[in-house]
Protein backbone atom coordinates (compact mmCIF):
# COMPACT_ATOMS: atom_id res chain seq x y z
CA UNK A 1 0.00 0.00 0.00
CA UNK A 2 3.21 2.25 0.46
CA UNK A 3 4.41 2.02 -2.30
CA UNK A 4 1.51 2.28 -4.59
CA UNK A 5 2.38 5.74 -4.99
CA UNK A 6 5.84 5.25 -6.03
CA UNK A 7 4.69 2.86 -8.55
CA UNK A 8 2.16 5.28 -9.80
CA UNK A 9 4.87 7.61 -10.64
CA UNK A 10 6.31 5.47 -12.97
CA UNK A 11 3.97 3.61 -14.60
CA UNK A 12 1.82 6.61 -15.25
CA UNK A 13 4.36 8.93 -15.59
CA UNK A 14 3.18 11.61 -13.06
CA UNK A 15 2.65 11.76 -9.26
CA UNK A 16 -1.29 10.79 -8.15
CA UNK A 17 -2.80 12.87 -6.04
CA UNK A 18 -3.71 11.79 -2.66
CA UNK A 19 -7.29 12.72 -3.95
CA UNK A 20 -7.54 10.07 -6.44
CA UNK A 21 -5.96 7.53 -3.83
CA UNK A 22 -9.24 8.32 -1.39
CA UNK A 23 -11.37 8.35 -4.51
CA UNK A 24 -10.07 4.53 -5.59
CA UNK A 25 -10.39 3.31 -2.01
CA UNK A 26 -14.17 4.60 -1.74
CA UNK A 27 -15.07 2.71 -5.39
CA UNK A 28 -13.01 -0.64 -3.89
CA UNK A 29 -15.75 -0.83 -1.31
CA UNK A 30 -18.18 -1.37 -3.93
CA UNK A 31 -16.35 -4.00 -6.05
CA UNK A 32 -16.58 -8.17 -6.12
CA UNK A 33 -15.39 -10.91 -7.67
CA UNK A 34 -18.36 -12.61 -5.85
CA UNK A 35 -21.04 -14.15 -7.78
CA UNK A 36 -21.83 -17.31 -9.87
CA UNK A 37 -18.31 -18.24 -10.33
CA UNK A 38 -17.01 -20.53 -8.34
CA UNK A 39 -13.84 -21.96 -9.70
CA UNK A 40 -10.46 -20.19 -8.67
CA UNK A 41 -8.94 -20.00 -11.93
CA UNK A 42 -12.21 -18.32 -13.25
CA UNK A 43 -12.70 -15.81 -10.71
CA UNK A 44 -8.72 -14.98 -11.33
CA UNK A 45 -9.46 -14.43 -14.97
CA UNK A 46 -12.32 -12.50 -14.08
CA UNK A 47 -10.62 -10.10 -11.75
CA UNK A 48 -8.48 -9.64 -14.80
CA UNK A 49 -10.87 -8.75 -16.77
CA UNK A 50 -12.82 -6.84 -14.78
CA UNK A 51 -9.55 -4.42 -14.68
CA UNK A 52 -9.62 -4.20 -18.79
CA UNK A 53 -13.13 -3.20 -18.65
CA UNK A 54 -12.33 -0.63 -16.19
CA UNK A 55 -10.36 0.95 -18.81
CA UNK A 56 -12.23 0.22 -21.34
CA UNK A 57 -15.12 2.09 -19.52
CA UNK A 58 -13.43 4.62 -17.71
CA UNK A 59 -10.52 5.48 -20.00
CA UNK A 60 -7.49 6.62 -17.44
CA UNK A 61 -7.17 10.28 -17.70
CA UNK A 62 -3.58 11.46 -18.89
CA UNK A 63 -2.44 7.44 -18.29
CA UNK A 64 -3.63 7.23 -14.68
CA UNK A 65 -5.04 3.42 -13.94
CA UNK A 66 -4.36 3.76 -10.13
CA UNK A 67 -8.13 3.08 -9.39
CA UNK A 68 -8.26 0.04 -11.72
CA UNK A 69 -4.92 -1.19 -10.47
CA UNK A 70 -6.12 -0.86 -6.82
CA UNK A 71 -9.76 -2.65 -7.68
CA UNK A 72 -7.53 -5.84 -8.82
CA UNK A 73 -5.68 -5.94 -5.46
CA UNK A 74 -9.02 -5.73 -4.03
CA UNK A 75 -10.29 -8.90 -6.36
CA UNK A 76 -7.04 -10.79 -5.62
CA UNK A 77 -7.00 -10.47 -1.71
CA UNK A 78 -10.67 -11.54 -2.29
CA UNK A 79 -9.77 -14.70 -3.36
CA UNK A 80 -7.05 -15.15 -0.84
CA UNK A 81 -4.60 -13.90 -2.74
CA UNK A 82 -3.40 -11.38 -0.96
CA UNK A 83 -0.13 -9.03 -1.67
CA UNK A 84 1.85 -8.76 1.04
CA UNK A 85 4.58 -10.26 -0.40
CA UNK A 86 4.34 -10.15 -4.33
CA UNK A 87 3.56 -6.72 -5.69
CA UNK A 88 1.23 -6.37 -9.21
CA UNK A 89 2.18 -2.53 -9.34
CA UNK A 90 5.69 -3.19 -8.83
CA UNK A 91 5.99 -5.47 -12.04
CA UNK A 92 3.47 -3.35 -14.25
CA UNK A 93 6.01 -0.57 -13.14
CA UNK A 94 8.56 -3.05 -14.72
CA UNK A 95 6.90 -3.59 -17.59
CA UNK A 96 5.00 0.11 -18.17
CA UNK A 97 5.67 0.77 -21.63
CA UNK A 98 3.71 -2.47 -22.37
CA UNK A 99 1.03 -1.83 -19.91
CA UNK A 100 0.83 1.26 -21.89
CA UNK A 101 0.70 -0.33 -25.32
CA UNK A 102 -2.05 -2.51 -23.60
CA UNK A 103 -4.15 1.18 -23.10
CA UNK A 104 -3.35 2.06 -26.88
CA UNK A 105 -4.58 -1.02 -27.91
CA UNK A 106 -7.88 -0.84 -26.09
CA UNK A 107 -8.75 2.30 -27.13
CA UNK A 108 -7.87 1.52 -30.42
CA UNK A 109 -10.04 -1.28 -30.72
CA UNK A 110 -12.87 0.48 -29.06
CA UNK A 111 -12.49 3.24 -32.40
CA UNK A 112 -12.77 -0.05 -34.79
CA UNK A 113 -15.89 -1.16 -33.53
CA UNK A 114 -17.03 1.79 -33.31
CA UNK A 115 -16.31 2.59 -36.81
CA UNK A 116 -17.29 -0.64 -38.62
CA UNK A 117 -19.34 -2.32 -36.31
CA UNK A 118 -17.44 -4.89 -35.60
CA UNK A 119 -16.19 -6.81 -32.48
CA UNK A 120 -12.61 -7.13 -31.31
CA UNK A 121 -13.01 -6.68 -27.60
CA UNK A 122 -12.76 -10.13 -26.90
CA UNK A 123 -9.69 -10.82 -28.60
CA UNK A 124 -8.07 -7.56 -26.72
CA UNK A 125 -9.37 -8.71 -23.90
CA UNK A 126 -7.30 -12.10 -23.75
CA UNK A 127 -4.76 -10.55 -25.22
CA UNK A 128 -4.40 -7.67 -21.85
CA UNK A 129 -5.04 -10.75 -19.29
CA UNK A 130 -1.99 -13.02 -20.61
CA UNK A 131 0.15 -9.96 -20.28
CA UNK A 132 -1.46 -9.21 -16.91
CA UNK A 133 -1.32 -13.17 -16.07
CA UNK A 134 2.58 -12.93 -17.30
CA UNK A 135 3.43 -9.68 -14.94
CA UNK A 136 1.77 -11.97 -11.99
CA UNK A 137 3.76 -14.59 -12.62
CA UNK A 138 7.03 -12.70 -12.92
CA UNK A 139 6.50 -11.17 -9.46
CA UNK A 140 5.48 -14.58 -7.90
CA UNK A 141 8.97 -16.10 -9.06
CA UNK A 142 10.63 -13.48 -8.24
CA UNK A 143 9.57 -13.43 -4.31
CA UNK A 144 9.86 -17.32 -4.71
CA UNK A 145 13.26 -17.24 -5.47
CA UNK A 146 14.21 -14.49 -2.71
CA UNK A 147 12.28 -16.41 0.09
CA UNK A 148 14.15 -19.92 -0.43
CA UNK A 149 15.45 -20.67 3.12
CA UNK A 150 19.15 -21.02 1.86
CA UNK A 151 18.62 -16.87 0.40
CA UNK A 152 16.91 -15.11 2.70
CA UNK A 153 18.87 -17.04 6.11
CA UNK A 154 22.35 -15.69 4.32
CA UNK A 155 20.16 -12.27 3.66
CA UNK A 156 18.97 -11.70 7.32
CA UNK A 157 22.58 -12.98 8.95
CA UNK A 158 24.07 -10.48 6.44
CA UNK A 159 21.96 -7.67 7.29
CA UNK A 160 22.02 -8.06 11.10
CA UNK A 161 25.67 -8.16 10.99
CA UNK A 162 26.31 -4.93 8.68
CA UNK A 163 23.50 -2.62 8.48
CA UNK A 164 24.18 0.55 10.29
CA UNK A 165 20.07 1.24 11.18
CA UNK A 166 20.30 -1.99 13.15
CA UNK A 167 23.94 -1.10 14.73
CA UNK A 168 23.13 1.85 16.26
CA UNK A 169 20.05 1.00 17.63
CA UNK A 170 22.31 -1.85 19.19
CA UNK A 171 20.61 -5.10 17.82
CA UNK A 172 23.10 -7.66 17.58
CA UNK A 173 24.19 -10.43 15.32
CA UNK A 174 23.51 -13.16 17.55
CA UNK A 175 19.09 -11.84 16.75
CA UNK A 176 19.67 -13.10 13.40
CA UNK A 177 18.77 -17.29 14.07
CA UNK A 178 16.02 -16.22 16.43
CA UNK A 179 14.40 -13.55 13.99
CA UNK A 180 14.56 -15.86 11.29
CA UNK A 181 12.81 -18.48 12.67
CA UNK A 182 10.32 -15.72 13.57
CA UNK A 183 10.09 -14.55 9.84
CA UNK A 184 9.67 -18.13 8.90
CA UNK A 185 7.05 -19.27 11.10
CA UNK A 186 5.49 -16.05 11.26
CA UNK A 187 4.86 -15.86 15.25
CA UNK A 188 6.46 -17.51 18.22
CA UNK A 189 6.04 -17.46 21.98
CA UNK A 190 8.21 -14.76 23.55
CA UNK A 191 10.53 -16.89 25.53
CA UNK A 192 10.70 -19.46 22.65
CA UNK A 193 12.09 -16.22 20.73
CA UNK A 194 14.17 -15.09 23.57
CA UNK A 195 16.10 -18.67 23.42
CA UNK A 196 16.66 -18.46 19.81
CA UNK A 197 19.10 -16.04 20.29
CA UNK A 198 21.11 -18.26 22.84
CA UNK A 199 21.61 -14.99 25.19
CA UNK A 200 21.66 -14.65 28.88
CA UNK A 201 17.47 -13.96 29.93
CA UNK A 202 18.69 -10.53 30.71
CA UNK A 203 20.76 -9.35 26.90
CA UNK A 204 17.93 -11.46 25.24
CA UNK A 205 15.47 -9.57 26.77
CA UNK A 206 17.08 -6.64 25.56
CA UNK A 207 17.44 -7.67 22.35
CA UNK A 208 13.98 -8.24 21.56
CA UNK A 209 13.14 -4.55 23.00
CA UNK A 210 15.42 -3.15 20.99
CA UNK A 211 14.11 -4.92 17.90
CA UNK A 212 10.14 -4.20 18.80
CA UNK A 213 11.40 -0.31 18.52
CA UNK A 214 12.86 -0.29 15.33
CA UNK A 215 9.83 -2.21 14.04
CA UNK A 216 11.71 -5.60 13.22
CA UNK A 217 8.95 -7.35 15.78
CA UNK A 218 5.81 -6.85 16.77
CA UNK A 219 4.26 -7.30 20.00
CA UNK A 220 0.55 -7.75 19.85
CA UNK A 221 -1.49 -5.80 22.42
CA UNK A 222 -3.80 -8.67 22.58
CA UNK A 223 -1.02 -11.42 23.01
CA UNK A 224 1.99 -9.97 24.61
CA UNK A 225 3.77 -13.25 25.19
CA UNK A 226 3.50 -13.94 21.56
CA UNK A 227 6.37 -11.92 19.51
CA UNK A 228 4.98 -11.14 15.39
CA UNK A 229 7.16 -10.51 12.24
CA UNK A 230 7.63 -6.91 11.45
CA UNK A 231 8.97 -5.81 7.85
CA UNK A 232 9.73 -2.26 7.32
CA UNK A 233 10.41 -0.98 3.69
CA UNK A 234 14.18 -0.35 4.59
CA UNK A 235 14.94 -4.02 6.37
CA UNK A 236 12.72 -5.57 3.14
CA UNK A 237 15.25 -3.88 0.85
CA UNK A 238 18.14 -5.29 3.13
CA UNK A 239 16.75 -8.49 2.47
CA UNK A 240 15.19 -8.86 -1.05
CA UNK A 241 17.64 -8.38 -3.51
CA UNK A 242 16.76 -5.53 -5.63
CA UNK A 243 13.34 -5.54 -4.83
CA UNK A 244 13.35 -1.34 -6.12
CA UNK A 245 16.69 -0.71 -7.24
CA UNK A 246 16.40 -2.47 -10.38
CA UNK A 247 13.48 -0.53 -11.19
CA UNK A 248 14.73 2.72 -9.80
CA UNK A 249 17.29 2.56 -12.30
CA UNK A 250 15.74 1.66 -14.85
CA UNK A 251 13.20 4.30 -14.84
CA UNK A 252 15.81 7.11 -14.13
CA UNK A 253 17.40 5.68 -17.42
CA UNK A 254 14.69 5.80 -19.54
CA UNK A 255 13.78 9.32 -18.65
CA UNK A 256 17.33 10.37 -19.60
CA UNK A 257 17.21 8.97 -22.56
Amino acid sequence: MASDAGYSRIIDGHHTVPEVLKDSRNFESQQSTRGSITELRRRIVAALDHHHRLLQVQPPPDGDGVVARRIVRLHFAQLGLHPQLWSLARGLARRHEEYHAAFAMTDRTREREFDHGIQLSGKTSLTFIEFMLDVCHEEVDYMTAAMTRHKLREAVLHALRTNSRLQKTGVRPEAAPAFLALLIQGALPRAEFEVFTGLQPEEAHDQVARLINIGLVVSPSSNACTLEVGIPVWFAENILPDLHQRLIRSHIHNRSL
